[in-house]
């Protein structure tokens, strides 16, 4: 009956009858759960803000400040407030009876808390977890809840709000307990690196109940007294209201699935790199804590698609020549930096993919870029070029390259499973099941792999470095709670990722010497399936040998002589004669007593029972070691070898050793910081990629095909170097082989992210089948002016390419095996080819090898001989009895 007098009422009836009276209410629950869901897309929009940002300084991070304040303070409370007012309805929903808002209490009630929570979330931090501001910011975020809500029923214009004390209390409570148990989990899953969507999701769910529980606890403690009715007139009804508070909404909603498609399109782009080579930047703190974006991963560029293999043991690894350069480079990259602009201009002339617009690295007709090496080399040039960019940093102090490259990418199906059986097998997987059988067990199975990933690490030792990176939204975290994270979205293959990023911090922070004196040193090599050697070098500090140290004195003359009487000495003859030095003096007894201690010493390092087959050689060597303080010279120190060729079937296993490609070790002898080499190699760079990037518009081998005047031999070189044929496709679209006469050796880590120019057959040729054993480089007509600098002289040699032939012979590993010999007198030791002396410095050669559609240039007359050099030399020369 009520009912029906009230909806039949006039306006006057109803003033009449509600005038200075308290209204009845019920509440609409389809608006009530409206507001919730609105108070959690503002909640969700704000921690998803507060997860990307990275520091208190900073453009984005204080724009990400703003705009997280906005959606906490303008929506998840500000929208749920008015929706949830709309959910109630006075007077059975009398229009006239209907609550009206003021616009001068409800512009403040929005921008109040906003205010409020920009305080809050300053208080809260960024990135470390402290309770005092944890708790503090909850409690700030507490009241801009209630105070938001108290001061929008202000705005309320026609009635006066009649509020419960118990209900009040209760609703400032909750509003802060909630709250600051919502940034509680929400710091910690952050700091932990375990905040995924669900667990931002809970948190959201909290903080939205925070708003939702205050709001409601404070609702039902209020009543309502009529002051006047509500005029249609009124600038602000509740369906105004309304309105703003979608638009609002919509806008969250927008920032949220902005949020989630960046996201997937970062992890896509991700998981696309698996697949590439890829350069990664590892920017380490002085805490060991590691760079990574606000998802956990860490900056990267991509070098390019894939390796393009031209001949069978032609591999990406540590053993390529390429990486060997890029090792080098990158401890040189003022060499470079002054024509990457012009690195970029020469890549820009190549051909272009259409569907991606890249440089293609062959062309339609399946023929080799030229100067492709030359080309590869700038591409990772350029990507390191980006990653300084990226980290807000100039080239030349981007980081130094680890001595690693991780697989990465999809596995190969294991051997014996229907996917193995039903796939054909690459010739990359082919020479590692090859290895494999031969006991090769350095090369494993699940170092195959679809892309290469290297690093670029250095390591922060100023605060303000470390703030300048936070404040361009990065973030630092410690190695072990985002290694998974990086392991997973790079997919790297790998195991011990926490570990191996731990070395690289290691790495970065300064590189393993040996200290001044003199150290006994285990020189083990062991010869590899294909060609090459490998060498035992530390787990850990892969630049030096197994050693232990004597003593710190300089050895003495007849300290020198004693080991001249024990050279060529097995571990147990050397004890044998040890003992017996002892008796002659006092000082032979302790040297003698410092030796045999060392030699056991050296055993527990190496852990490998070919320790007992090492024989002491009198060959006593200069090896780099750490300056004294405050000095920048090189230094050295003295080692007494011990030296052994590994059988090639033993699988070499220690806790404290790993094997190594011999190349790639006496690399890393020559890049020690203020080491002399440095400038050689710059030279070396200028002279190599002068003609090459101050070329301009240099026409490709189709272009040239497709004229049909003949190209003069002094334009060809004048571009090119030297002529050349470039591999083409048969009549079934294959591939045809491209000729290689030189035979890079595997190296330990071995990627499949790689293109393959070259047919088993082909690779397997015998060198006797091949007409042509030299190369002569002819000089260049045309000597433009380098935009490199520097005055670049050259020597032109012709060179006798020996190297297949040379992998032909065989070195015998055990006295039980008889030495195969050569059928020609010519054919020199792979031994020699392998770490063949090169010149004395002042003897500059400029070698050019064709090697098909590429020409690789080395430059030897840059290095010295080190004493990598010597052991090899007596390790193997001995070995054979020269």
């Amino acid at each position: 009956m009520t009912t029906t007098t009230t909806n039949m009422s006039t306006p006057d009836e109803l003033l009449r009858q509600y005038q200075d009276q308290i209204v009845p209410r019920s509440f609409n629950a389809g608006f009530v759960t409206l507001s919730y869901i609105i108070s959690l897309i503002g909640a969700a929009a704000t921690l998803e803000l507060m997860n990307r940002r990275t520091s208190r300084n900073g453009f984005f991070n204080h724009f990400l400040l703003v705009s997280s304040s906005i959606t906490m303070g303008g929506i998840a409370i500000w929208c749920m407030h008015y929706i949830g007012n709309r959910a109630i309805e006075l007077a059975d929903g009398q229009h006239e009876l209907q609550i009206a808002y003021s616009a001068g209490f409800t512009a403040l009630s929005f921008f109040i808390p906003i205010m409020v929570l920009l305080l809050a979330f300053v208080a809260a931090g960024t990135n470390q977890v402290s309770w005092y501001r944890i708790g503090g910011g909850g409690c700030l975020a507490g009241g801009a809840i209630c105070g938001m809500h108290y001061l929008g029923n202000a705005s309320i214009a026609n009635y006066t709000c009649v509020y419960s004390i118990t209900n009040v209390v209760g609703s400032v409570l909750i509003a802060m307990a909630a709250s600051t148990a919502a940034l509680s989990l929400f710091f910690l899953f952050r700091a932990s690196w375990t905040g995924s969507w669900w667990k931002r999701g809970i948190c959201a769910v909290v903080l939205a109940g925070a708003v939702s529980g205050m709001h409601w606890c404070a609702s039902t403690g209020t009543e309502y007294r009529l002051d006047r009715l509500s005029s249609g007139t009124n600038p602000l009804s509740r369906n105004t209201t309304v309105i703003v508070v979608i638009c609002l909404s919509v806008g969250a909603s927008l920032t949220l699935a902005a949020t989630a498609i960046w996201t997937a399109h970062v992890m896509r782009k991700t998981a696309t790199k698996a697949q590439q080579i890829v350069l990664a930047a590892a920017i380490f703190d002085r805490a060991g804590r590691i760079l990574v974006t606000p998802d956990g991963l860490l900056p990267s560029e991509k070098v390019t698609d894939t390796y393009i293999e031209r001949t069978h043991d032609d591999m990406f690894n540590v053993a390529n020549p390429l990486f060997h350069w890029m090792f080098r480079v990158s401890r040189n990259w003022s060499g470079v930096s002054g024509v990457i602009g012009n690195m970029a201009d020469h890549l820009a002339e190549l051909p272009r993919n259409k569907r991606d617009g890249r440089a293609r690295l062959i062309d339609e007709d399946g023929r080799l870029v030229d100067n492709y090496d030359v080309v590869f080399r700038e591409l990772f040039c350029l990507a390191a070029q980006g990653l300084a960019e990226k980290t807000r940093e100039q080239l030349v102090n981007v980081g130094i390259l680890w001595d690693e490259i991780l697989p990465t990418g999809a596995l190969a199906p294991r051997p014996g499973s229907p996917a193995a059986k039903d796939r054909p097998r690459s010739a990359t997987e082919k020479s590692v099941e090859d290895a494999a059988e031969k006991g090769e067990g350095w090369r494993s199975r699940h170092e195959c792999s679809r892309g290469s990933l290297m690093f670029l690490v250095r390591r922060l030792d100023k605060s303000r470095d470390v703030e300048k990176l936070e404040a361009a939204g990065y973030r630092f975290a410690d190695v072990n709670q985002v290694s998974h994270i990086i392991s997973s979205s790079m997919q790297i293959k790998a195991q011990n990722v926490d570990s191996k990023l731990m070395d690289m911090a290691t790495f970065a922070e300064e590189k393993a010497m040996m200290e001044p004196g003199v150290h006994l040193g285990f020189f083990g090599v062991q010869a590899r399936v294909g060609g090459g050697f490998d060498i035992l070098v530390r787990r850990g500090a892969r630049n030096l040998l197994p050693t232990v140290q004597m003593s710190e004195d300089p050895l003495e003359p007849w300290q020198l002589s004693l080991i001249r009487q024990l050279d060529g000495m097995t571990i147990a003859t050397l004890y044998a004669n040890l003992n017996e030095s002892k008796r002659i003096s006092s000082a032979h007894s302790l040297f003698a007593s410092q030796l045999s201690q060392s030699v056991e010493s050296l055993r527990a390092l190496v852990t490998t029972p070919i320790f007992n087959e090492a024989t002491l050689t009198s060959k006593v060597v200069q090896v780099p070691c750490k300056a004294p303080f405050g000095s920048s010279a090189a230094n050295t120190c003295t080692m007494i070898s011990l030296r052994a060729v590994m059988p090639i079937h033993v699988n070499v296993l220690s806790p404290h050793c790993d094997l190594m490609p011999l190349s790639f070790f006496k690399v890393q002898q020559l890049v020690y910081k203020d080491s002399p080499q440095h400038i050689d190699f710059a030279r070396s760079i200028h002279r190599e990629l002068a003609p090459i990037v101050s070329a301009r518009n240099p026409p490709t081998s189709s272009q040239l095909a497709g004229h049909n005047r003949p190209v003069s031999s002094s334009i060809r070189r004048k571009f090119f170097g030297h002529s050349r044929s470039s591999p083409s496709v048969d009549a079934n679209g294959n591939s045809k082989p491209t000729k290689v006469r030189t035979k890079s050796s595997a190296g330990s880590t071995h990627s499949i992210s790689t293109l393959k120019l070259w047919t088993r057959a082909e690779s397997e040729r015998r060198p006797d089948d091949d007409s042509s054993d030299r190369s002569y480089v002819p000089k260049m007509d045309s000597q433009e002016p380098s935009t490199l600098g520097g005055i670049m002289v050259s020597q032109e040699i012709t060179v006798i390419r020996e190297v297949e032939r040379a992998a032909q012979s065989t070195i015998p590993h055990s006295k039980g095996h008889a030495r195969r010999e050569s059928s020609k007198k010519d054919t020199p030791d792979p031994s020699v080819m392998e770490m063949q002396p090169v010149p004395r410095r002042d003897q500059e050669i400029h070698v050019g090898l064709t090697l098909g559609s590429a020409t690789i240039e080395s430059h030897k007359g840059s290095e010295v001989a080190s004493f990598v050099d010597d052991l090899f030399a007596v390790c193997v020369g001995n070995r054979h009895g020269v």
